[in-house]
């Protein structure tokens, strides 16, 4: 699951095929999919199926197959999904006693998780969301789990190559590596001790000496419009350092960030998030906040300081940390695939990188 290497694996296709299983795809008729009471009135009808909208009231019935799991994976926690989840564009099933988890956009029905349930049942439960999923898409190639965890695709069958890339033993799946998160030490990013860290050190002395009368607030209701005064002054601060062709990307990315923290903010409480927020004088010029994985991983799931303060982002960085002293790893998420957020990450000297694949049926064409 996790991989200890000097740079993030690469991001290009990698495809593992194998004869095909004479008996074929396990017919779905034989399989259970849960729909009762305890489920909302409200549904996404596909083929057949119920999907229920994944809402905060879905929490506990997700937190009660995701916990005994342990994954120190940034997507495997209900808040991150819930607040970076369009309200209108995510659905869940427990499909043979598996949590099924589906992003709809648009045309296009994914899943963002594999199943999450007891691994016998995994890949019964995972042909089940593949025929939902074909039968909403145009095509069998939009049909995809997103982040799969290396453990998960043992329940498939999998063995390594010399690179150490999955390779399934049958001739049902393709498998492509995804993203992967960085992870740091925590005490690593407490000390920031040795050359390695030099520059860090520096550029918070440097923020401590310039602003003296900086203070940190743990974060609270009372911060809320703070903070999206902050979001605010980030942007118009941002835009000016931008080209025409790189505007559109930004609006979208940002719009997406501003909507989850929204999010983060109207259920702060229930998703046990922790966060930091940095004042300067009356002003809130930074806040994070996020949660923890397992019991020795945390995930940072969201950091905005005002970039024009110098020092502010590793100091707030290193603070927030100490938060979580007694973990031992802190994940702080993918880079989205953007060369400067690489950079930014890599100097932090990750320790280990949290390794994902996408997951289609082999067979799948454009």
């Amino acid at each position: 699951m996790l991989s200890q290497t000097e740079e993030p694996p690469g991001f290009e296709t990698h495809a593992s095929r194998f004869k095909q299983d004479k008996t074929g795809r396990t017919s779905p008729s034989n399989l259970a999919v849960l729909s009762n009471d305890l489920f909302p009135k409200n549904y996404l009808a596909i083929e057949g199926y119920r999907l229920y909208p994944f809402t905060i009231e879905a929490k506990p019935l997700f937190d009660r197959y995701q916990h005994h799991l342990k994954i120190p994976l940034s997507d495997y926690t209900f808040a991150n999904n819930i607040i970076w989840l369009s309200r209108m564009s995510a659905f869940y099933q427990v499909i043979e006693n598996c949590f099924c988890l589906f992003s709809l956009n648009g045309n296009c029905l994914t899943m963002l998780l594999p199943p999450l349930g007891e691994r016998e049942r995994q890949e019964r439960a995972l042909e089940v969301c593949f025929d939902i999923m074909d039968g909403y898409n145009p095509s069998p190639y939009l049909s995809v789990v997103e982040y799969v965890h290396r453990d998960f695709l043992a329940a498939l069958d999998v063995n390594a190559d010399e690179d150490g890339f999955p390779v399934i033993s049958n001739d049902r799946w393709l498998v492509e590596r995804a993203l992967p998160d960085y992870i740091y030490s925590t005490e690593d990013l407490i000390d920031l001790k040795g050359n390695a860290y030099k520059t860090k050190r520096s550029e918070i002395n440097q923020f401590r000496r310039t602003y003296p009368d900086h203070r940190l607030e743990v974060l609270g209701p009372q911060h809320w419009e703070g903070m999206r005064a902050l979001v605010d002054t980030w942007l118009k601060n941002r835009i000016k350092y931008l080209t025409g062709e790189a505007i559109a990307d930004f609006f979208y990315t940002v719009e997406q960030e501003r909507k989850a923290i929204e999010r983060a903010i109207e259920h702060y409480d229930r998703l046990d998030l922790q966060g930091l927020c940095l004042f300067i004088g009356d002003t809130l010029e930074g806040f994070t906040f996020g949660e923890r994985i397992t019991p020795t991983v945390a995930s940072v799931l969201v950091e905005k300081t005002n970039f024009a303060i110098p020092g502010s982002a590793q100091y707030l960085f290193r603070e927030f940390a100490k938060m979580y002293a007694d973990c031992v790893y802190i994940n702080v998420g993918d880079d989205l695939g953007l060369e400067n957020l690489r950079k930014v990450k890599m100097s932090y000297r990750p320790v280990l990188f949290g390794e994902k694949f996408a997951l289609r049926h082999h067979d799948c064409r454009l």
